[in-house]
């Protein structure tokens, strides 16, 4: 099916892009709004539905050949035209790029099952009470990097589809496996006796042991505590070891996202 240009439309054909700071109604709708070029040319390289778009003329022509590949896809984009100040009008922000996706957001699949068919040896990152978009994108960004198969991301954390978290992480979001759990510690307890896994929970507690003495061999699920209060305690007796970043004399902890990127890198 086929794009369509679309430059005559009411205001509520562009619903979705309207009110985007916090939880918009895009997402009971079970889209998620991706904006900027390099995103969008991520997203449309991806396998992901795009219901409708939402850019200026400018960025049409120079996106024209991604979603010309896309052509023969059963389903088809919306593509809304705009000026940038008509965009900016709508959306009520500043826009500086003027290009934005409405994109399926892909379904949720249990972890259980998803262990059960990942190639071993694997690694997947799980989060416990990310609050922060930022923060989120940022894990998501370095999952992608060193390969990550999976994000696993609980309840208590921010929704990984927030706009600013597709944004932070470069639209890398297309290229990891998003899996939602209701309760971290017990998905950790469930995929034990599934297959050999290490769950090694990143934690500055006295039990912990230096990173450079974790084993690298075999499937590892890496796991993160909030920006706040670290690892809630039935998250961390889930893990088979904690570890920590050595760092210099009266400095504690890093940022939640940088920390993931060294425990990442040391592990990949």
């Amino acid at each position: 099916m086929a794009y369509h240009l679309i430059s005559e439309y009411s205001p509520s054909d562009i619903e979705d892009f309207r009110s985007l700071k916090g939880n918009g109604g895009h997402f009971e709708k079970g889209l998620f709004i991706a904006e900027g070029e390099k995103v969008v040319r991520k997203v449309l390289e991806s396998s992901l539905e795009v219901p409708a778009a939402y850019m200026t003329e400018d960025r049409f022509n120079s996106l024209q050949n991604l979603f010309d590949d896309r052509s023969d896809r059963t389903d088809g984009t919306d593509i809304f035209l705009a000026s940038k100040d008509e965009m900016e009008q709508i959306i009520g922000y500043h826009l500086h790029q003027g290009v934005m996706l409405a994109v399926r957001i892909p379904k949720n699949r249990e972890l259980s099952k998803a262990v059960a068919e990942w190639k071993p040896p694997w690694m997947a990152v799980a989060l416990d009470g990310i609050a922060d978009a930022e923060n989120m994108g940022a894990i998501i960004r370095n999952a992608a990097a060193f390969g990550a198969k999976a994000v696993i991301v609980d309840e208590k954390s921010c929704n990984p589809w927030l706009r600013r978290s597709v944004r932070v992480s470069m639209g890398t979001i297309v290229d990891v496996e998003i899996i939602r759990v209701t309760d971290l510690a017990i998905a950790l307890e469930n995929i034990r006796p599934i297959r050999p896994i290490r769950r090694i929970g990143a934690s500055l507690s006295e039990e912990s042991v230096d990173l450079a003495q974790v084993s690298k061999e075999g499937n590892v699920v890496f796991v993160f505590g909030s920006e706040g209060w670290g690892m809630r305690k039935e998250v961390a007796a889930a893990c088979d070891v904690l570890a920590r970043i050595p760092m210099a004399e009266g400095i504690d902890s890093l940022n939640v996202g940088v920390a993931s990127g060294i425990f990442l890198y040391a592990l990949s």
